[in-house]
């Protein structure tokens, strides 16, 4: 029996649950009956309960369809261990047909695989997803290693908390990635990691002196290394995409590694890192200087292009973008949209990401 946060068992029973105690009480609402006190505590304790039952359930079918959280270890801020399942860099060969015969169709003719890997320099073990075109699933299975004057790599980043799922599930991305794919000769190839590799420590992608996993090194040079050992492809600039603390994630990648990336895409982000108010105070001074944007501009010796986003209803990334544009930036070349309504939600960077990829499509090489 399934009971995993996202799996239907579990949607089912808690609505099957709530609906029931609900029913119930109404039915013997009058039964529930006692002298002076009593009386009040039963009732209010009934009303409680329903409450409590209801609120689960709509929870559990939001993160389902959202993809907040993909397990109950998640949702309690614990690290899942995935060091047995992992795929480790020794063993990662090109994809053949038996590995493509695990991808499920998505739209278009997009196929997507899930891995469980270990990375070559962070020995973080953990998912990822790959979005492939069939032209290079074909290519894949008659033994081509793609090349990469036919692909463009872009690196899919989510928010904390927030599973890799939410590009599906929340942002539906393979349709904006389809819908680039029919106008351009150069198709997309998605690559989706796990951003939240440490339960309920918030590592803003970043490289930590403290013990916790190298968020960082996971995300950009082992998905490099992964990309090129599992696609045969030659390692080339990509594009990052990000949302929310992904956004930040996305825009700092392509300004601290111009020869990885060759520009981003930020929606509803931030331009220095965010980290807990409840992490030590010295511990953010730290992070906020290894990782100021402003020194790794400095570096930069040519333009690196930034599409980003904001809404006027979202306080914290309006705040933060309006204070990122305000100062001089030229060694970046900036696009920016701002959107007149809508809060931190994936219904409103939905409408920016095919806009955002085909800017980046014309302005990176």
């Amino acid at each position: 029996m399934n009971l995993e946060l996202t799996s239907g068992l579990t949607q089912f029973l808690s609505i099957f649950l709530a609906t029931s105690v609900t029913i119930f009480v109404l039915l013997l609402w009058d039964k529930i009956h006692r002298k002076g006190f009593l009386n009040l505590a039963y009732r209010t304790i009934t009303l409680l309960l329903i409450i409590l039952l209801t609120i689960s359930s709509l929870a559990i079918s939001v993160n389902k369809s959202q993809g907040f959280y993909s397990s109950w270890t998640d949702f309690f801020g614990g690290t899942r261990d995935f060091t047995a399942t992992a795929i480790t860099s020794e063993n990662l060969k090109i994809l053949d047909s038996r590995f493509l015969k695990k991808t499920q169709i998505i739209a278009g003719d997009l196929h997507l695989l899930k891995e469980t890997i270990r990375g070559k320099k962070s020995h973080v073990s953990n998912i990822v997803y790959l979005i492939l075109p069939s032209s290079a699933v074909q290519e894949l299975k008659v033994g081509k290693s793609l090349n990469a004057r036919d692909y463009q790599v872009v690196e899919f980043l989510t928010g904390f908390p927030s599973q890799p799922e939410m590009w599906f599930k929340a942002l539906k991305v393979e349709e904006d990635i389809t819908a680039y794919n029919a106008t351009h000769s150069r198709k997309i190839i998605g690559v989706i990691p796990q951003i939240n590799i440490a339960g309920k420590m918030d590592l803003e992608c970043m490289n930590f002196a403290n013990g916790q996993p190298d968020a960082e090194t996971w995300l950009t040079e082992d998905m490099h290394s992964y990309i090129s050992r599992r696609l045969g492809l030659a390692d080339s600039q990509w594009i990052s995409v990000g949302v929310s603390t992904g956004a930040w994630c996305a825009a700092m990648f392509a300004i601290r590694y111009p020869k990885l990336y060759s520009g981003a895409l930020s929606i509803a982000g931030y331009y220095r890192p965010a980290l807990p108010l409840k992490d030590p105070i010295d511990l953010q001074r730290a992070m906020i200087a290894k990782y100021d944007v402003k020194e790794m501009e400095s570096r930069l010796v040519s333009l690196v292009p930034l599409y980003i986003v904001a809404s006027l209803g979202d306080v914290y990334s309006i705040r933060e973008t309006t204070r990122f544009l305000a100062k001089p930036h030229p060694m970046l070349k900036i696009d920016y949209h701002e959107i007149s309504s809508g809060g931190h939600n994936p219904r409103v960077w939905k409408s920016q990401i095919l806009p955002g990829l085909t800017w980046l499509g014309a302005n990176t090489n």
